[in-house]
């Protein structure tokens, strides 16, 4: 296991001393750009539902900061930390964002964690990279009781026939999840659903006129519930701790 982690981590710093950066971040294609784009959107969207409960936020495997420093610019009163294993990609960050700070660490090793709690974690395509799901999910619980995901949508074919095939999926060691699974995991974890959904429909480092062709449509695509459950690039869901002076620590099942 702890191979199999070293080996992905090796990886991502290649990717970093090839391109400055991550491929989906550093000289990106409009197909990367955009869907990217929708995910810092939904994640600012999230953020600002909690309201005033969210001053602290921790990025979970934040890779080279990209995102974290998109988040930074939005929401300049709130502050933010953000950590990885890859160590090449935490050297590359180049923050001028003074609500940011990053570090190594792995959310697999909680003795890399900082002593402190934040108002909300976020795990932004980091769990489909990991060996072992359900500890990661367990061990960011540690830094904050509010735990936001975005991950690959499972529940997506396509996507499942990609990453057999795909080099760049395989190198990466990419899988996907279904929601089921992450409803059961936060069962498991006795956490409650706050929010679930999906979101996009343009495939990373995809062609460039059919992507252009899909954002368009997609808007109207995200309306359409059978489709954005099966055909949607992403997975959403926001999961809170009940707070230690709470009654009701039980994991109620959502509605779909």
């Amino acid at each position: 296991m702890k191979n199999s982690i070293k080996k992905n981590v090796a990886v991502f710093d290649a990717d970093v001393m090839e391109n400055g950066g991550y491929r989906y971040t550093s000289n990106a294609p409009f197909s990367s750009i955009v869907a990217n784009q929708r995910l810092t959107r939904e994640t600012y969207e999230r953020i600002l539902s909690l309201g005033d409960a969210v001053k602290t936020v921790i990025d979970v495997g934040c890779g080279d900061g990209t995102f974290t420093l998109e988040l930074a610019k939005l929401l300049p009163g709130v502050s933010f930390t953000g950590f990885d294993p890859a160590k090449r990609a935490i050297e590359s960050v180049n923050s001028q964002s003074p609500n940011c700070t990053f570090f190594v660490g792995d959310v697999l090793d909680a003795e890399t964690f900082p002593d402190k709690k934040y108002d909300l974690a976020i795990m932004r395509g980091v769990i489909h990279h990991l060996p072992t799901q359900k500890e990661a999910i367990a061990n960011a619980f540690r830094l904050s009781r509010r735990l936001l995901i975005l991950e690959p949508n499972g529940n997506n074919p396509i996507l499942k026939v990609i990453e057999k095939t795909s080099k760049y999926h395989i190198e990466h060691e990419e899988q996907s999840f279904s929601s089921d699974f992450f409803l059961r995991t936060a069962r498991e974890l006795n956490v409650k659903v706050v929010h679930y959904g999906y979101v996009g429909f343009v495939p990373f480092f995809f062609p460039t006129v059919i992507a252009k062709v899909i954002y368009f449509f997609q808007p109207m695509l995200e309306r359409i519930p059978v489709l954005v459950k099966y055909f949607s690039g992403q997975l959403i869901l926001l999961l809170e701790q009940s707070p230690p002076t709470g009654t009701d620590s039980s994991a109620p099942k959502p509605q779909f």
